[in-house]
């Protein structure tokens, strides 16, 4: 594995669903109902129903960048930015660029859009090059 600067790294791309975000609470122990319940978020979200947790999406591009760093031992860190919530039943891609390698270590500005363009994620990492 060898990354240079300018290298776009392989999107992950999912939906997100009530079933997703069922299980991202079960797993985080974050019951927010703003997550799972139609009713409840109504009331509060930007959106007007239930989004995705935050940690979930950064969770996707933790994922793209341990495939391309050989595994997860390879992230070394990932800070991010959410900018946007993510509506439950939007599809979101999650991408990175090489911005630049030393010492074997490259840094990756990363991002994650929906399918209409709103940037929901924003963030740098540093992996193993």
């Amino acid at each position: 594995m060898s990354l240079a600067v300018g290298d776009v790294l392989a999107p992950v791309t999912q939906q997100s669903s009530l079933v997703t975000s069922v299980m991202y609470a079960a797993a985080s122990g974050d019951y927010n109902p703003l997550h799972y319940d139609p009713d409840f978020a109504g009331q509060v979200s930007p959106t007007g129903g239930p989004i995705a947790h935050g940690m979930y999406s950064m969770g996707l591009t933790s994922r793209m960048l341990a495939a391309a760093a050989g595994g997860p031992e390879g992230v070394l860190e990932l800070q991010v930015r959410f900018s946007k919530p993510w509506p439950l039943g939007a599809t979101a891609t999650f991408s990175g660029t090489v911005t630049a390698v030393e010492d074997g270590v490259a840094t990756v500005e990363v991002g994650g859009e929906l399918e209409d363009g709103t940037r929901i994620l924003t963030g740098t990492a540093r992996i193993r090059a």
